[in-house]
């Protein structure tokens, strides 16, 4: 045993050193046949593969680091009102003389094109008798600015709202319940009230809507209207575009959902209360309203209207909750997109045709509200 110890020392001794250089040798040889099998796989290999070109519809353009200060952004443009606090001036004429322009607009185009004006839709009107005001809220189109207003002069303190988990819409209604028709059309006809609306440049709002219900996470309801969406629509947009890789609905397939459902249903189309056209949500042609006002000009039209009715001391700028405004600024965009590039961005999915066929649906809104879509045809499909 001694003998078979010193022999296999003696045999290490010799011939390690020979062992350890031919493992070396072993390991340096599959190091550069592994490297060169992957230069190989990425050069020579890789070209005789036509790998399809995925389109990726979730990714935008990336050159938008400004956005705070290059105007209206997508999401729920609410500005607070630019006043200092307690400056609550009359308007000026300018100012009166825009009001009353739209107003009038609203009253032709709605003459011209003959829509009716016996149909109200009241379920998304709110009627402060108190304060003689009467909003109908449409959804991304400031309609969280103007709901933190009224659940101010519904009566709940600031420092409530900025620590509830309750929703905006929730507490307001539970202030102002939906007002029945007659209910509606007697707040409005009576002395000293505003009637206001609220409008977006129609496009911009659809595009918010989408991406905010539609192309990433959703919540259930907007999940199935998504798959839906899918189903009908992906294979023809894989004709076009390639292989698509995006869970949500591209822009070209929610569009096609709308125009289809639109072509197949007329007015019986339900449209979901984040894309309803603002003729058929509101009724405007049925409802006398005192003020249309912008969201690109939210700030002087909704001073007008606090003016108005004297609300200045309890909607004063200088108290406003610095939560609802830090949560407004996010809403904007929620990776802070400018608005025109990702306008490109997103209408270049259509073709003419399908601009022509959703203006079929949009159009009396451009045209009610004073908004120009010709724009749109320079970002198509070509």
């Amino acid at each position: 045993m001694v003998f078979s110890l010193k022999r296999l020392r003696l045999k290490l001794k010799t011939k390690g050193f020979h062992y350890i250089r031919c493992g070396a040798k072993s390991l340096a040889f599959l190091f550069w046949a592994t490297l060169y099998m992957l230069v190989m796989k990425e050069t020579i290999f890789k070209r005789n593969v036509k790998t399809p070109v995925v389109q990726d519809w979730s990714m935008e353009p990336d050159n938008y680091t400004k956005w705070l200060l290059n105007g209206p952004v997508l999401g729920d443009d609410d500005p607070d009102i630019d006043l200092k606090s307690g400056d609550w001036s009359d308007p000026d004429n300018a100012t009166i003389e825009e009001l009353e322009k739209r107003t009038e607009t609203v009253k032709n185009v709605c003459r011209l094109r003959n829509l009716p004006v016996d149909i109200v839709n009241n379920k998304e009107f709110f009627v402060d008798h108190v304060h003689n005001l009467v909003w109908c809220n449409i959804f991304k189109a400031a309609s969280s600015y103007w709901l933190y207003k009224f659940n101010i002069l519904g009566g709940y303190e600031r420092k409530f709202l900025a620590r509830t988990r309750q929703t905006p819409l929730m507490l307001a209604r539970k202030k102002f319940p939906r007002p029945g028709e007659e209910e509606l059309r007697d707040a409005i006809s009576s002395p000293g009230v505003i009637s206001l609306m609220v409008v977006r440049e129609p496009f911009v709002r659809l595009l918010s809507a989408y991406r905010d219900k539609l192309e990433h996470l959703t919540p259930p309801y907007y999940r199935k209207l998504a798959r839906a969406i899918i189903a009908e629509h992906r294979e023809d947009a894989k004709r076009i575009f390639g292989p698509i890789k995006s869970y949500g609905p591209t822009f070209y397939e929610f569009v096609a959902y709308l125009i289809a459902n639109h072509k197949s249903l007329g007015q019986n189309f339900r449209f979901d209360e984040h894309w309803a056209p603002y003729y058929y949500f509101c009724t405007p042609c049925a409802v006398n309203f005192t003020v249309i006002a912008k969201v690109e000009t939210l700030s002087r039209d909704s001073a007008y209207v606090i003016q108005q009715l004297g609300l200045g001391h309890l909607l004063d700028k200088g108290v406003s909750n610095r939560r609802i405004r830090l949560r407004t600024v996010m809403n904007k965009s929620k990776d802070g997109k400018n608005t025109t590039a990702l306008m490109k961005y997103y209408f270049n999915q259509l073709d003419k045709k399908m601009l022509d066929d959703l203006l079929q649906i949009y159009g009396i809104d451009f045209e009610m509200f004073g908004y120009n879509p010709k724009m749109y045809y320079l970002y198509v499909r070509k």
